[in-house]
């Protein structure tokens, strides 16, 4: 269509719009597994009243808008034959740093350890260390996604972090939330402020209700001292119990349990905990000593914690399992279907042992040279993020059919008895969204009020569907 990547040239400008098959080629999937369409125009745009124009364009002609940041996370979600694909990457800019007010405003694309990178000059951070995929993923996904970060066992999930929002609705309309949104005093300080938590409506939403534009994060101080410790466990039960205990006391920044998956090098047990703490100097040891006094409680034997400090200062997964990066990331291309959520603390004693079961009885994975990449848990204040990472070698068609045979199953033995995800992925969301019920059909009503002509991300979270059926169809 000439006409309308005119109309997108001359909103955005030629440089940063394009019909080129070589470029719509590299905009079909995020990394999840989900195979896409081949999308009909790419737009990079650089503003909030560029996002208005572009959405009031699509509306009026019927063209779906697809939201892309850098494409990190399993959000699994194909896009759709021939829609607009709405990269945000060129919005990139701190917009202000508000040590007074203990603030940072980005736009979304802005990437998350480049922010705090910035905030570090300064002594400052923020109070949510951002997700796995910090060095590449942006501030405006990792939020829409409402990803689980590190530092979760005391800080929570990223969306907690978030004081205001700037939203382009999905008939162009511009809104601040919180605070913000007074035009009279427009501070971004609050979040519980002015009415109801609307940024709550899209924190999590995936991009489906609106397009967030500028984000506003809480900062903080970077705390006076790390420590470090890690512990070997011969039972699952015994490591499971060492981790109540420390939630209970508020022991620790931050708990990862290894349940699968390779084993530490050159360590015994059955489970592993890492143990991480920020605090100050004072606090930070009397936090150690209630972690050394549990998990020794419940048998563990204390190992050296280097690998758990690499881990956290070199953000590369692999150490926690005293591994260089290579172990984990050097046999491409594999891919990893996951399938992950909140579980009960205690109800890991069953959950583990289920699906270690079900992966132990299942000859496919021999059959396709699939492998259990971990079966990690990151532990919340009250709770555990589970995620079951199985690979399979992606080029090979059959393991992929297999690899999402076995997310499904896996899905449904966690979901259908302890398990909620917390950023729905596209692949799992048949799996979970019916189970929700009238909450289903109350985020379909949204949909429906806010987006009529379904033109945010149709399909993503199950939402802008004509039918259930459809749903269940996606997935396959």
């Amino acid at each position: 269509m000439a006409e309308l990547i005119e109309r997108l040239r001359s909103i955005c400008g030629p440089e940063h719009v394009s019909d080129a098959l070589a470029d719509r080629m590299c905009y079909r999937r995020d990394c999840g597994p989900t195979p896409g369409g081949v999308p009909g125009y790419i737009v990079r745009p650089e503003s909030t009243d560029e996002i208005v124009a572009l959405v009031k364009l699509a509306n009026e002609v019927g063209k779906p808008l697809f939201l892309w940041g850098r494409a990190t996370t399993f959000v699994d979600a194909g896009v759709k034959e021939g829609c607009i694909v709405l990269a945000l990457d060129l919005m990139n800019r701190i917009l202000k740093i508000d040590v007074e007010n203990q603030v940072v405003i980005t736009e979304p694309g802005a990437i998350w350890h480049a922010v705090d990178s910035e905030l570090g000059k300064l002594g400052l951070e923020m109070t949510v260390p951002g997700g796995g995929g910090m060095f590449s993923c942006t501030v405006g996904g990792t939020v829409a996604f409402n990803a689980v970060p590190h530092g979760i066992s005391e800080y929570g999930v990223t969306g907690n972090h978030v004081v205001a929002l700037e939203v382009v609705l999905p008939d162009g309309a511009v809104i601040r939330t919180g605070s913000w949104a007074n035009a009279d005093a427009p501070f971004p300080i609050e979040r519980g402020a002015n009415g109801p938590d609307l940024a709550g409506l899209f924190i999590g939403a995936c991009g489906t209700l609106g397009i967030i534009t500028q984000v506003a994060l809480r900062i903080r101080r970077i705390p006076e001292c790390e420590r470090f410790l890690f512990y070997a466990f011969d039972t699952i039960d015994q490591c499971v119990d060492a981790v109540a205990g420390i939630q209970h006391q508020n022991g620790a920044t931050f708990l990862i349990g290894l349940f699968g998956g390779p084993p530490p090098t050159g360590v015994g047990g059955k489970a592993f905990l890492q143990i991480i703490i920020r605090d100050h100097e004072a606090r930070a040891a009397e936090r150690m000593q209630i972690c050394r006094a549990v998990c020794e409680s419940f048998a563990g034997r204390p190992q050296n914690s280097e690998g758990t400090r690499r881990y956290w200062t070199e953000h590369m997964y692999s150490w926690l399992r005293n591994t260089p990066p290579d172990a984990y990331y050097g046999s491409r291309p594999y891919y990893c279907p996951e399938v992950a959520g909140f579980v009960p603390t205690q109800a890991l004693k069953q959950a583990i042992p289920l699906v270690q079961q079900y992966i132990a009885n299942n000859a496919e994975f021999a059959r396709v040279g699939m492998r259990v990449k971990g079966m990690d848990v990151y532990f919340s204040p009250n709770a555990a993020f589970l995620w079951v990472d199985t690979l399979y070698p992606e080029m090979d068609r059959e393991a992929w059919r297999v690899g999402l045979r076995v997310r499904a199953e896996i899905s449904e033995l966690l979901f259908g008895r302890w398990m909620s995800p917390g950023g729905i992925v596209a692949g799992i969301a048949p799996y979970i969204m019916p189970r929700l019920g009238p909450t289903y059909e109350l985020m379909k009503r949204l949909k429906a009020a806010l987006d009529p002509r379904n033109i945010l991300n149709p399909g993503v979270l199950g939402l802008g569907l004509p039918a259930d059926s459809q749903l269940l169809e996606q997935s396959r």
